[in-house]
């Protein structure tokens, strides 16, 4: 019999890989909403770890795919059983799967590049660049309108003067000090300003023209002035919060879109590398699935190839053992059941010929030899009773007609023993503890045969089975009376009782003994009619054995080495 593991290793192994992919794809979809195309771009190009990661994942699964697919291309050049199913079968699911991939790719790459182009249409960076100058003339009217408001009240004015004036479009008038490279303020208009610009340090004090500065969210318009009793001032107007809102938009967006534009051709590229790589692993799955997919529905097709051909050259013993699912798991139990029924059917076939044959025999061999019997032994005791002459000669007479009549008998037994194997009681099947059974057999050989140790194990307290009561406790006495015949001296006879192994709805009872063993060469005819190793044996007590167990559908066997025999007996639950 032939048995598989089950392939629990595969099973793992592509469970990994579809979490492995599923969470790949999961946070490629997560990152798609959730992060801007450029970070998303700069990630996968400035991140070497990530890319490594994505690498080892492509080439652990590409070498999944190419170890499959040699291992196809091997069995097909083999010509092994199923290769050329399995083949077929795989390249069907490659042609399926690559059906909607190579039109897809094929239009993606056409739709990201057109998409790309539409980026770049004509006229939007003049409209950012026109946008931005219409900012920097509002800009510098805001320096103007502080320029003139300046040159108007207080290009002289002493310190006092400045701080006590009163300002329209100025906010703040600051000075810088080249000893200390910081700004101190004459006047400002809100606290706020003042601690902004008060000690600013990124001031450039060589400025000739006005200069934005951008301070905790907040802008101002630095615009340089004069005063001769003063040195260098400065002027400062806060923007309007929207106006600079707007302008850092615009200038965002020109300076985004020209970046886009010098990297245009590289970021087609990159997009289209990032789709390969966000379809590269289903194409991958797609095909390890495949080869999986097919492997796992032409094992068990291979298997009832082999199977059928092991059971055309008569080894009705051997059993598919292939894990399967669905219809192909019915199919191969299906199969099983049928060599098995035919196992059984081909023994009690052989059974029935050969009792046939010696039933036809025991009938004319009784026959013949209780013709002669009766007058023999009728004329030993008549010649015994009636002869009167010397003693002498009476004894030794007497002698040989006892033994004539005790040869008689033995003949008779011999004679009654083919008739009780020419008519068998017939069978009666009821459902029967075998527990009780086995028990009541092991205590009655127990009180003749001190030298032998019996014992007795099972699964369970009860074992209800379809059988014959009377005639298994004959076949347990029969295999029993062997194992004791079979040990020289002392020893130990085991008896065990449990459910079939990898057989559902059957018990098996199995009988050890640690005696001589049966030599290899009878093993074939041990169950054959008035054969026996033992010269006391009639040997027909195994093949009254082998009757009965097959008369109540059940199966036997044995295994035997030096030193050791097990016979086993197989029967239906009830």
């Amino acid at each position: 019999m032939k048995r598989r593991p089950l392939r629990k290793r595969e099973s793992v192994v592509l469970i990994s890989i579809v979490s492995i992919v599923t969470v790949f794809l999961g946070t490629v979809i997560y990152i798609s909403f959730k992060v801007q195309p450029i970070l998303l771009l700069q990630a996968f190009t400035r991140n070497r770890l990530l890319l490594i990661l994505l690498l080892i994942l492509f080439g652990v699964m590409f070498l999944f795919v190419l170890y499959n697919l040699f291992q196809l291309v091997g069995d097909r050049i083999k010509n092994k059983e199923g290769s050329r199913f399995r083949f077929r079968l795989a390249l069907f699911f490659l042609i399926i799967a690559s059906i909607p991939i190579l039109p897809l790719s094929i239009i993606s790459n056409n739709l990201i590049s057109k998409s790309i182009r539409l980026w770049f249409v004509s006229g939007i960076e003049d409209s950012l660049t026109d946008a931005i100058e219409v900012s920097k003339e509002l800009y510098s009217k805001y320096a103007q309108e502080c320029d003139l408001e300046w040159r108007d009240g207080c290009v002289s004015c002493t310190p006092e003067e400045i701080r006590s004036a009163r300002y329209e479009t100025i906010g703040g008038v600051f000075t810088f000090s080249a000893q200390s490279g910081r700004m101190s303020a004459l006047f400002a208009a809100d606290f706020t300003l003042r601690s902004d610009i008060e000690g600013y340090e990124g001031f450039d004090p060589g400025a000739e023209r006005w200069k934005r500065l951008t301070i905790g969210g907040r802008e101002y318009l630095v615009v340089p002035a004069k005063n001769d009793g003063l040195g260098r001032v400065y002027l400062v107007r806060e923007i309007p919060q929207l106006v600079h809102s707007y302008t850092e938009r615009i200038s965002l967006g020109l300076q985004n879109y020209r970046t886009l534009k010098i990297v245009r051709e590289p970021i087609r590229v990159i997009v289209i590398l990032f789709y390969v790589i966000v379809t590269m692993p289903i194409v991958l799955i797609t095909f390890y699935l495949s080869f999986s997919i097919s492997k796992e529905v032409t094992d068990p097709i291979k298997e009832l190839v082999i199977a059928t051909q092991k059971v055309a050259e008569d080894e009705l013993d051997y059993r598919i053992e292939v894990e399967a699912k669905d219809e192909l798991k019915l199919l191969i139990e299906s199969f099983n059941k049928m060599t098995e029924d035919l196992r059984v059917n081909k023994e009690l076939a052989m059974h029935a010929e050969r009792i046939a044959a010696w039933r036809d025999i025991a009938r004319r061999l009784a026959h013949e030899i209780k013709n002669p019997l009766t007058p023999i032994k009728l004329s030993a005791e008549r010649i015994l009773k009636h002869y009167e002459r010397d003693d002498k000669y009476r004894e030794i007479l007497t002698k040989g007609i006892n033994t004539i009549i005790t040869e008689v008998n033995n003949i008779n037994d011999l004679v009654n023993e083919f008739s009780r194997v020419a008519r068998f009681p017939e069978t009666k099947i009821e459902t029967a503890d075998i527990i009780p059974v086995i028990t009541d057999v092991i205590e009655f050989l127990e009180e003749s045969y001190k030298k032998i140790h019996f014992s007795f194990t099972h699964a369970s307290d009860s074992a209800y089975l379809l059988i014959d009561r009377s005639q298994i406790r004959r076949a347990l006495l029969n295999i029993l009376y062997n194992s004791i015949n079979a040990i020289e001296g002392e020893g130990a006879i085991e008896v065990n009782g449990y459910p079939a192994r990898g057989k559902q709805g059957y018990y098996v009872v199995s009988i050890r003994d640690d005696g001589t063993g049966i030599p290899e060469e009878i093993k074939d005819r041990i169950f054959d009619p008035y054969f026996s190793k033992d010269v006391r044996g009639t040997g027909l007590g195994l093949t009254i054995v082998e009757k009965i167990v097959l008369d109540n559908n059940g199966r036997i066997w044995f295994e035997s080495r030096p030193g050791e025999t097990t016979f086993y007996m197989e029967f239906k639950l009830a």
